[in-house]
Formats: structure tokens, sequence, C-alpha cells
């Protein structure tokens, strides 16, 4: 069972790694758990298929622990940082059959955290915002990185071998790589050339027997400042239960017009279309409304002239049914996404963006 997870653009006031540092932001939708969750594009680098560096690693693509058969559980680390301060942290415990997760992820935002805890079990997927369990239909991590296991495990044979290592209780080859050979990456609209950085290095450590990554950091200094990724994987098939949280309120229809704490933030209010559920997790308001994509964008639109906003440019398509809109009133500037996965249905997400 594939547990379904959608974007919510959690994080959409914590920008991406890589495209923090070229000044973008992207959501993309993904069906699948955290570490599961659909990959950027690697774009191989081919004048350098033939270089040392290749030929001193060779052999295929690395392989992620989703991958790995052996492998029914485990435990995930993310750290995300800029200068050296975290921006996201992740903790994942994952189990493959029948599909479970229970992930606490933590934002910074002017160094103050705020987590949140989400569980899928049982076909179900719950959040809690440190005050009460909740039913909710869709929720996202891809926007934590473009920088993934998953999409860097491609780059494998083009790094060299800088030694062995026991790590997670594996035995595991470290490989390196630096700019010239990291692969740029294509994470929807937005893209990163690793080369134009000032200084870039991608680091690997694969199970000796099984070549799966166990831990992954890419480091990147851009314009003078520095940005890294860390994922480690470990207590590969330790016992995991994931429980069905106690004391869950249902979601009931929400307050109209939006909620007090949104308009301050927002600084303006935006009605909520009947039959919609709505959904607040850090700066973003989420709006699963009834409509079909044409008619959430319609109202998106409507609402935002109302509200005295000027949109700037024509929407992103993203994806399929999925745009990506900026919206401008004096000196304050609006993203909103509208995307639909089930027909009939379409969410509108709103996050204010200085």
């Amino acid at each position: 069972m594939t547990m379904r997870r959608l974007p919510l653009l959690l994080l959409l006031t914590i920008a991406p790694l890589a495209l923090a540092a070229c000044g973008n932001n992207n959501s993309a939708p993904t069906d699948a758990p955290a570490a599961q969750r659909a990959a950027p594009t690697v774009i191989p680098v081919q004048e350098k298929a033939a270089s040392p560096a290749a030929e001193a690693v060779g052999g295929d693509p690395a392989l992620t622990v989703e991958q790995v058969d052996s492998i029914e559980t485990y435990r995930m680390h993310v750290e995300v940082t800029s200068e050296g301060k975290p921006s996201v942290i992740v903790e994942v415990a994952h189990v493959k059959t029948p599909l479970a997760e229970d992930d606490q992820v933590t934002l910074y935002q002017n160094d103050k955290p705020t987590t949140v805890d989400v569980r899928y079990v049982n076909e179900t997927l719950y959040l809690n915002n440190g005050e009460k369990w909740t039913v909710i239909s869709t929720f996202n991590l891809a926007e934590l990185t473009v920088v993934t296991p998953a999409g860097m495990a491609a780059a494998a044979p083009l790094l060299h071998l800088a030694g062995r290592e026991e790590m997670s209780g594996r035995t595991t080859l470290h490989l390196q790589g630096d700019k010239e050979v990291i692969p740029d990456i294509q994470a929807g609209a937005d893209s990163l050339s690793v080369k134009n950085a000032d200084d870039a290095q991608l680091d690997l450590w694969l199970d000796a027997e099984e070549r799966f990554i166990v831990k992954l950091r890419f480091s990147l200094t851009l314009e003078g400042k520095t940005f890294t990724t860390e994922f480690l994987y470990y207590d590969f098939n330790a016992s995991i239960v994931v429980e069905v949280p106690s004391n869950v309120e249902e979601i009931t229809g929400p307050p109209t017009p939006m909620p007090g704490e949104i308009v301050a933030l927002l600084g303006f209010d935006f009605p909520i279309p009947a039959g919609s559920q709505l959904s607040i997790v850090a700066r973003t308001a989420n709006i699963l409304t009834p409509f079909s994509v044409a008619e959430a964008r319609a109202h998106l639109e409507e609402a935002m002239t109302a509200a005295g906003f000027t949109q700037v440019g024509d929407p992103v398509e993203r994806a399929k049914d999925e745009f990506f809109y900026t919206f401008q009133r004096d000196d304050r500037t609006v993203t909103a996404n509208v995307f639909s996965v089930v027909a009939g249905k379409t969410t509108i997400q709103i996050g204010a963006a200085k």
C-alpha cells in the first residue's frame, strides 16, 4: 500500500537547500513516505563518464535502502543547515510491510524551532502540531531538500574511493567527489548547476556488500554561504511499531472566514469555499476544496484581487494540474500553489514570503 503524501507546502518558508541557494522555491506532489518520495532528476555529467574518478569506483549507481529486500525496517535522520545553523531536522521510523511511518519534523525560523509529528498507520495519515492529533488527507516532505539519496545514487560511479568506515553497524565504502563530478540537479521547473557554486562536495557511504546508501552528505558554498544536507540511515531491521495515536480529533468543517492568526500572518482575509477542509502548518494555510483545478484557480485569483493583490506574471505550471502563483501588494509578496490529484478536489496553499 502506497502512503498518500501530497504537497501542503509545509516548508514554504524554509527554502530547500539547493533552491535556497538559487533563490527559488519548488513544490512537487509525491505519493510516498519520506524515504520513498519521488527524487529530483539527476542529469549525468557525460564528459566525466571516463574520468579517473569514475574508473576508480566503477560499477552501477548506488541503491537506496528502499531497494534492498533484506531490510524491512529502518530509522533515518535528515538535517539541513545553513551557515552551520539548522533549517530542518527530520527523524523517521519506517516499516515497509505493512507500510507505516512515524516522522518528527522540526523547522527553524529565526533560530526558533517548530515541531510537528506525522504518522501513517493502517492506511491513515495523522498530524500533531504539539496540541492535538488530527486525521489529515495530505502531507508533504518533498520540499525538505532537492538533494536526496535517490537523486544522488547515480553519481556514485563518478566519485573516488576515500576509504572504508564502520557506520550504522555496516562496513561502508566512503565515496567522495567535488563540484566537477557532482551532477546537476533538476527539480520541476527549478535547477541547480553545482559547477556554478563556489565549492561543493558530495560524500556517499555505501554498504560494502549490498551497495546501498547508508549516509549522504552534500555541502554547497555559494556566494560565500555554505549549505549542507545529511541523510543517515540506521537501526536496520530493528523492532519498530507505529501505533495509532490516542485522542484523535476529527476535523470538521473549517471556520469562515480564515482564522484570525492566519489573517494576521498573511495580512488579509481569504474566503474558504463551503465544503473545504483547512489545515494550518507553520506559515502555510492549506485549503482542500471541492473544486476542479480551473474553479480553484479562479477562486484564488478573484480572492487575491479582492484583497488588493496583483498577480506577478503567469502562474508556473510545475506539473500536471499544479500551478504556482506569486502575488504582490505594496511591499508584501504572497505565494500560492494550486494542485489536484483527485478529480473534483483541489488544494489551494497560501503562504507569505518576504
